[in-house]
């Protein structure tokens, strides 16, 4: 459930306690903030490791497409067929 927070005059927001407690942010902890539109940004736990940070991002994706290597055969497939 989304919960709604202010933004102070420095542009500071504070993240809400369902939030912190369900992507176990602590204190001091850095976050990393990617806006998206004009509407939308991602907020994520910063990592020194931005590979594993953002490891399995969109696998979702590929599963509705029938796995991925199916997926990538069938679309080279179709590159010899034109």
């Amino acid at each position: 459930m989304p919960a709604t927070t202010k933004l102070s005059q420095k542009y500071q927001i504070v993240i809400p306690k369902t939030a912190r407690e369900q992507m176990s942010l602590k204190e001091g902890m850095r976050v990393m903030v990617y806006p998206v539109n004009d509407k939308y940004a991602l907020l994520m736990r910063d990592s020194n490791d931005r590979v594993a940070a953002l490891k399995g991002l969109g696998k979702e994706v590929w599963k509705s497409l029938g796995g991925g290597i199916k997926y990538i055969k069938q679309e080279r497939a179709s590159w010899h067929k034109k």
